[in-house]
């Protein structure tokens, strides 16, 4: 049993360990059969997604993943530059705070720092929010036209 369970944690960690590897489709060997979902990336706090790729994939098909893939990475991209930006910028105002000789940080003075934040970045996540939607409903959209055609050639 021990065996066995120790077997099951190996792989889950070659899977874990694949899922965040830069170059993750080009290793799989065969296509896989659904979407493969990793764990949180430590600096974007979003989850990295394999997607399916059918043998029989045709046009729109591979369009839609692609899409799929570009607008993961996309996200990625915003998420990292973002929270970077924020551990950053977070951190110097900490500093400040103790340079000024505050010995200990509170809530309060932190809600300071969150506040001026989201004012400064208030347009950059309106944009955020705006492109987002855009990219959804083109997904949307796609992806109805993918379930209709595959509904035609049953």
């Amino acid at each position: 049993m021990a065996q066995v369970c120790n077997y099951v944690r190996a792989k889950r960690y070659k899977v874990a360990v694949r899922l965040f590897s830069a170059k993750v489709s080009s290793n799989l060997k065969t296509p896989i059969q659904a979407d493969m979902i990793g764990p949180p990336d430590p600096i974007s706090n979003l989850r990295p997604i394999i997607f399916a790729k059918s043998d029989k994939e045709n046009k729109l098909e591979k369009l839609y993943r692609e899409l799929r893939e570009d607008t993961q990475i996309w996200n990625q991209n915003f998420w990292t530059k973002h929270n970077i930006s924020f551990i950053e910028e977070r951190k110097r105002f900490q500093e400040n705070l103790k340079a000024q000789g505050k010995t200990s940080i509170s809530a309060d003075d932190m809600s300071i720092f969150y506040k001026e934040f989201l004012d400064k970045n208030w347009r950059t996540h309106v944009n955020y929010n705006i492109a987002w939607y855009k990219k959804n409903v083109k997904l949307l959209f796609l992806e109805i036209a993918v379930r209709m055609s595959k509904l035609k050639f049953r």
